[in-house]
Parts: C-alpha cells; structure tokens; sequence
C-alpha cells in the first residue's frame, strides 16, 4: 500500500489505537476542512487521475479535486487504518426534476466502524458531509454543518439534507459494490464530456469552522452556519483567480489555459446581465 504520511501530514491527523467512530469522525473532518473541492482540471482539459500516487501528489501541491479525487483518497487512508470500506456509486438528485434519470457519477464510501454501518462521502460540492452518517434510515443526524439524513428508497436509499429549511435529495445509492474500473469510467465521462458542467463550469467549494465558501462560475457565497448566505459577483479573472487562491487555498500555477477558460466565463456572465 502506498506510503500516506503525506496525507496525514497535510490534513493534520494521527492517528492511535484501533478503527473506531471517533477515528472516523476526526479524520473525515480533517479531511474536508484542508482539501477544496474544485474542478479546475476539467474546466481547463487536464486529466483527472485516478491513482494514489497522482491523488497524493495534486493534494500535497495545493490543489484539490472532486468526489471520485476526495473519495478514493480518503477511502484508501481509512483502509491503511484498518478500517473495512466499501465504495459505492450513486446517482445526482440535487437540483434534478422528478422523472429525470441520472447516471451513476457520484462516489461515496461505506464504512464499518465499532459494530455499526456508516456512509462517509468527502467530496460533494456545498453539501458534503464533514461527518460520518450511520445507515439508519428516517434518523436526522446533525454534521458540524447541517443536518442530513438517509431515507428508503425504490433503488436504494437517498441521501437528503436541509440546506435551506426544507429536505432536499441530494441522490441515490445502493449497496452494489464498485471498483476501480467503474470510478475511470465515469471519471472520463464526466470530465470530458462537453455536456458536463464540470467541463462547462467553474466549481470550487472550501469549508471552514464557520461556514462553506462557494465558487459557482462569477457568484462567490459564503454559507455561514449561523446566517443567511451572503453572495456578490466576481467582475474579472484576476478577482477570480485572487479568490481561488487565497480564500480557497487552490495553487492556480502551471494549469495552462485557465485564464483564458475563466476570461470566457466572465464574458458569458456579463453578457447575460
């Protein structure tokens, strides 16, 4: 198994003792409270990779990246603990009419801890889980940022979670398990694919103690825990690359036609305006 100190440098955790909920807890935390979800490879046509090695080497140079990026990572560290971890894959229900079909392009982790089955899942845009939920459904969990709970469903269960005072699905899982070769597949689709928002559009998500700052194209907004979402607009590529850089801690250097990708972004918002 590949050496992860890295890693665990990077996020801050050390661990002792056997796989337990409160391991599980600290590491997911850790974990998404340092690495950014963001999408600045597609968006600029460099491809996702896959492997431990790869992953290790674009978290520990600043950079971030999205599910199957945060998911792979983190299920492999939790596997290096003694953790059992399952992947699984599901279908998108965010923001999705009823009677839409999704494909199957999300990753989420299931995870053995202390007797007990949970759902772990690290790499979600705005709405990723900063804790473990246990595979109990109808039970609302609180998360250090929001509740979300696990509901039956026809394929599966659903994921739901109260982002602005109501349920919202965000999708649907089942216990079918899912390799390596199904991760690729989808990862090549989705950020290929010129239908993709994730080739189309800018994404980046950074969650602290206090809230989740969110990158959507040229709307900047902050989440805070203990208001109401505060959002402006992003005038220029600078302002963009400037926020990227510091209030998200994504290392912009050496992707090349970044600027030009978000100069067309910003162009196509002041036209619409």
């Amino acid at each position: 198994m590949t050496d992860l100190s890295r890693y665990f440098d990077l996020i801050g955790y050390r661990h002792e003792g056997k796989p337990s909920i409160a391991a599980l807890k600290t590491l997911q935390l850790r974990h998404t409270h340092t690495l950014p979800f963001e999408n600045l490879n597609p968006l600029t046509g460099v491809p996702v990779r896959l492997d431990i090695p790869a992953l290790l080497d674009k978290f520990t140079q600043g950079r971030g990246g999205y599910c199957y990026e945060h998911n792979l990572m983190f299920g492999h560290a939790l596997a290096s603990l003694g953790f059992t971890t399952r992947p699984l894959v599901a279908r998108v229900r965010l923001n999705v009419p009823q009677g839409v079909i999704t494909p199957r392009t999300h990753m989420l982790v299931l995870v053995e801890a202390e007797g007990e089955t949970w759902i772990a899942d690290t790499g979600f845009g705005r709405a990723t889980l900063t804790a473990p939920l246990r595979l109990a459904s109808g039970l609302a969990q609180s998360t250090p940022h929001g509740a979300y709970r696990v509901m039956d469903d026809p394929a599966g269960y659903r994921l739901e979670a109260r982002l602005t005072g109501d349920w919202e699905p965000l999708y649907i899982f089942e216990m079918a398990p899912a390799y390596q070769p199904d991760f690729e597949m989808s990862n090549w689709y989705v950020s290929t694919n010129p239908a993709s928002h994730f080739t189309r559009d800018l994404v980046a998500v950074r969650t602290t103690v206090s809230g989740r700052h969110v990158i959507n194209n040229t709307r900047y907004s902050f989440y805070g825990l203990d208001g109401a979402p505060s959002t402006r607009q992003l005038g220029s590529v600078d302002e963009i690359v400037g926020l990227l850089e510091t209030e998200f801690g994504i290392a912009t250097a050496g992707l090349p036609g970044l600027r030009a990708r978000l100069g067309g972004i910003v162009d196509k918002a002041r036209a619409a305006s």
